[in-house]
């Protein structure tokens, strides 16, 4: 009996001895795939944002792995953080509007300015706005405006009003134009011209009144493109457009003859920002990624590439840029209090109806 357990023993040893020469190279891979999961961020961002080779230089300086997601819209983004409460997510990109929404919904955490040595060179002007007045969720990372990019040629003989009169006054339009596909903005726009920057809640009479100038501005619409605006310009189709100023200014170092002008009302700015959902558990390799993104050689990587202005401005300092270029992305306090953000100034249900109508051409 002791014989059999004996050789019944030494028969297990060599089985056990046997499947761990056949599966040890399938357990370490497993296990490196788990250690490689547990050094990873995965991320919530615009398409056209972050630059994937300054990615992958991280994740080979570090080894922790960023996994990208895309939305398309702020909408889009606010819509999953509701559904999941974050939940998968550990550093995300929202616009200032949507900051705020996720500030409300109470699915942010606070962050930790200690662990961010770059935070006293950001911009000061991108600091304390309407959607995080103290910064406790949000760290300003990329902004924008936007501009009226024009054919410096055409406009050389015609008259040139900095004023949004270029898209909306059927007495100075003489010339086709590229307006925005985006219904929230193109009724922002309506109105701001109509009734100014502070207007909000419009009235029956005033929502009447942008849904009769965005009608009527159709007769030289040339093309509503909210990504494109700067291909009819650059294409000469239309010699003037508005658009974001980075699709503009990435538009100049190619075509010598488009220019921009900023109208003298005011114009719109958007702001991008880093914010860390409360569910998540991996905040200390978020934040070494996003000390790595403000190196000042991944901030002019990022500009050079999407032609988002950085919110820090020490990069800058070593490009080649057109005055003009220069002076915006240096804008001073007084400058900036003409940059207004995006809002609704109607239901959204009432924004949808009239893009219809616009749209559709049925009156």
């Amino acid at each position: 009996m002791k014989k059999l357990f004996f050789r019944s023993f030494l028969l297990l040893l060599w089985v056990l001895f046997i499947a761990l020469i056949l599966y040890a190279p399938r357990i370490q891979i497993l296990s490196n795939l788990f250690r490689q999961e547990e050094k990873s961020i995965n991320v919530f961002s615009w398409g056209d944002i972050l630059d994937r080779n300054i990615i992958n230089a991280f994740e080979k300086e570090t080894g922790i792995r960023v996994n990208l997601n895309y939305y398309a819209s702020n909408e889009e983004l606010i819509v999953k953080l509701k559904a999941t409460q974050g939940l998968g997510y550990d550093l995300i990109v929202p616009s200032d509007y949507a900051v705020a929404t996720l500030i409300e919904e109470r699915l942010l955490k606070k962050i930790d300015k200690t662990k961010l040595p770059f935070w006293n060179q950001i911009n000061q002007n991108l600091l304390g706005h309407f959607f995080d007045p103290y910064n406790h969720y949000s760290i300003p990372f990329a902004w924008e405006i936007f501009l009226f990019g024009i054919d410096k040629e055409y406009f050389s003989q015609h008259i040139l009003p900095h004023s949004w009169q270029l898209l909306f006054d059927k007495e100075v339009v003489q010339y086709k134009i590229s307006m925005t596909n985006d219904p929230i903005e193109a009724v922002l726009f309506a109105s701001f011209y109509l009734f100014g920057p502070h207007a909000t809640d419009l009235s029956p009479l005033q929502i009447k009144q942008v849904r009769e100038l965005l009608i009527e501005q159709k007769k030289w619409v040339e093309v509503y493109a909210s990504f494109r605006g700067d291909y009819f310009l650059a294409t000469r189709n239309c010699p003037i457009a508005i658009a974001s100023s980075s699709y503009i200014l990435r538009a100049m170092r190619s075509f010598p003859f488009i220019s921009f002008i900023i109208p003298k009302e005011g114009t719109f700015l958007a702001i991008e920002n880093f914010v860390i959902p409360k569910l998540s558990t991996k905040e200390d390799l978020s934040y070494q990624f996003i000390n790595y993104l403000f190196r000042e050689s991944s901030m002019q990587t990022h500009f050079e590439s999407f032609g988002f202005f950085p919110s820090t401005l020490q990069a800058l300092d070593h490009l080649e840029l057109d005055e003009k270029s220069r002076d915006l992305i240096h804008s001073t306090e007084d400058v900036f209090k003409n940059f207004y953000f995006t809002q609704e100034v109607m239901p959204e249900q009432q924004i949808r109806d009239i893009w219809i109508e616009v749209k559709s051409g049925k009156y």
